[in-house]
């Protein structure tokens, strides 16, 4: 059991860690975002909608009430934080793409026996936010547009 746990979370900090760290010019109204920029605010947004999604199923596979509730708490909170971020992504003209890693780790966890949900669901997450706030680190050392910062 251990060894799936380790496979999905990496793979989940593998496609929420991913994205260059590169640094840009000082951003103005009209410039276009750094790559910096542009990269935090796609993978923030592949967190959120992780979030959203393993939240949710957490509330249904979840075998405590513990990882019940938690898992409502990330849908409504990273609800939020996402629809601020596409705002954010919008002024800036930042594309953000599709739940490509959120449909990954849900059918990863899916797999799951109900019975060891919990026991995967929550290094899973830690990886997750790990590599998010790897990602917003990278954003307010590099980043570029105050917007975004």
């Amino acid at each position: 059991m251990a060894l799936r746990t380790l496979g999905v979370a990496a793979a989940l900090v593998a496609a929420l860690g991913a994205g260059p760290a590169v640094a840009g010019a000082a951003s103005s109204p009209t410039a276009a975002p750094s790559a910096q920029d542009v990269a935090y605010l796609q993978a923030a947004h592949q967190f959120n909608l992780l979030e959203i999604a393993t939240g949710q199923q957490a509330q249904q596979k979840g075998q405590s009430q513990q990882v019940k509730d938690l898992g409502g708490r990330l849908v409504t909170d990273n609800t939020r934080l996402d629809q601020s971020l596409q705002k954010t992504a919008s002024s800036v003209g930042v594309a953000l793409g599709p739940a490509d890693a959120a449909r990954q780790a849900t059918a990863r966890l899916d797999k799951v026996p109900d019975s060891q949900y919990d026991r995967v669901w929550i290094p899973v997450q830690q990886g997750a936010n790990t590599a998010a706030s790897a990602n917003s680190q990278r954003e307010i050392a590099k980043g570029s547009d105050p917007a975004v910062k």
